[in-house]
């Protein structure tokens, strides 16, 4: 296996999440900050993670969920550096006690996720392929909106944009595909269950 650096792991996205920014609150704007060019990951995993969560059944937030991985993959689909978010978006911040308690309930978890996960297949992380991990978190991004009328409906193309997010962070390909094909699985099971 392939060692890891150190910031290539679940676990240590979490810690970089309570060490964001300063003061009582944590924000979008703190996390661009913190992640720079690695945003991109992050800034799928987290809004994927509210999509599946208990969260996700909350009126409306698989909606500004799905918004916000579709304007963060657009991106990478554009092959940008960076992330851009609006100013509106990275004004929102949460509370350092609210982020905390969930990263220091999630780390013992994700250590063991990230046992699993090593750098390899990194030729799907890279231009051209790289795109096909953007397109299908925008696609599985828009299939939210339809799906936010049903409860927990969104919880396969969020699971699906989960793991891109975890294959950008991890650099592990293998978690890429996994997130792709439950990506064409969420397209095709509908059609077939149609004819």
């Amino acid at each position: 296996m392939t060692r890891r650096d150190d910031d290539q792991s679940l676990k240590a996205v979490a810690e970089q999440l309570e060490e964001a920014g300063e003061g009582e609150t944590v924000s979008f704007s703190d996390l661009l900050g913190v992640f720079g060019q690695r945003s991109f990951g992050p800034l799928l995993l987290v809004p994927a993670l509210i999509a599946v969560g208990p969260t996700g059944a909350i009126p409306g937030m698989s909606l500004l969920t799905g918004a916000i991985i579709i304007l963060v993959a657009g991106q990478l689909l554009l092959q940008r550096d960076r992330p851009w978010l609006p100013k509106r978006l990275t004004s929102v911040s949460f509370s350092r006690d609210t982020v905390a308690h969930a990263m220091s309930k999630a780390k013992p978890s994700l250590a063991r996720i990230d046992r699993l996960l090593t750098p390899r297949l990194k030729f799907m992380l890279v231009p051209p392929i790289a795109q096909l991990i953007a397109l299908g978190a925008i696609i599985m991004a828009l299939s939210m909106f339809p799906l936010a009328l049903l409860p927990f409906a969104v919880a396969v193309p969020g699971t699906a944009v989960l793991l891109l997010g975890v294959s950008l962070v991890t650099q592990d390909g293998l978690i890429a595909i996994l997130g792709l094909a439950i990506a064409a699985g969420a397209l095709i099971l509908p059609l077939v269950l149609l004819v």
